[in-house]
């Protein structure tokens, strides 16, 4: 049996999944993050995870309880799951991450490394690892990019212009490929009550305290390029901007 490691500055990871109706790409998003908790398995510390049900009035808690069942015959992660009715991302992030910290209030926040992404995404294997590493070196918040693999709903020109416009854009930042210390998050006041935006208006406040921010592009999280959006201003709106 391999050993498990210890690591100096994370006792625990906690990841957050606002979902709201989306019952058609939640198994992908689930299987992909339940990958990369395995991939960290070899860790010390707690892992929880929470699912926040936002207004959901498709199949998507059938499809995480599911999900919840398969994984606790494993036994080595907690998930649990809530339910709102905010119809609001930044509330349903903050939520989740307070659920998070709630579970683990005997740990120190500043200990505590949280981890976002979306229904809609599938992250890479090593997504967690290369956090958890990076935050063991003094990174206080670790953003990502994002990478799109169907573009069947769009014109075939916008994947080449969205390309190009993305590559050229400085350190963006998504909710569905974030995490940060919990410590520096709730110094920063936590997720803003906002529709759209509030992972950005979250690292700026991070950032203006002072948290060392790490901007990765090599770990890309898969997302949709639906043409409705669930988020007024998100990245299905950005999408129907470029393409017109």
């Amino acid at each position: 049996m391999k050993r498990e490691r210890l690591l100096e500055r994370t006792a625990a990871v906690g990841i957050v999944i606002p979902v709201h109706n989306e019952q058609d790409l939640l198994d992908d998003a689930l299987e992909a993050l339940g990958e990369s908790l395995h991939d960290v398995r070899e860790f010390a510390i707690a892992c929880e995870v929470v699912i926040v049900l936002d207004a959901c009035a498709d199949h998507s808690a059938r499809r995480v309880a599911d999900w919840q069942r398969h994984r606790a015959r494993s036994g080595n992660v907690r998930i649990s799951r809530l339910t709102c009715d905010a119809r609001n991302v930044g509330v349903a992030r903050g939520l989740g991450c307070a659920a998070v910290l709630d579970k683990l209030h005997g740990v120190d926040p500043s200990l505590v490394w949280l981890a976002t992404t979306d229904a809609d995404s599938r992250v890479p294997r090593r997504w967690l690892r290369a956090q958890l590493l990076q935050h063991e070196t003094g990174c206080d918040v670790w953003a990502g990019r994002v990478r799109v693999t169907d573009w069947s709903l769009h014109r075939r020109i916008l994947q080449a212009r969205w390309q190009h416009d993305y590559e050229s854009e400085h350190q963006p930042i998504h909710g569905a490929n974030l995490g940060f210390n919990a410590g520096v998050y709730l110094a920063a006041g936590g997720f803003p009550p906002l529709r759209s935006g509030e992972d950005r208006a979250l690292v700026r406040s991070m950032a203006a305290l002072g948290a060392d921010c790490c901007f990765d592009d090599s770990l890309r999280v898969a997302t949709s390029a639906r043409r409705i959006a669930r988020a007024p201003h998100g990245f299905s709106h950005a999408l129907n901007l470029i393409e017109g």
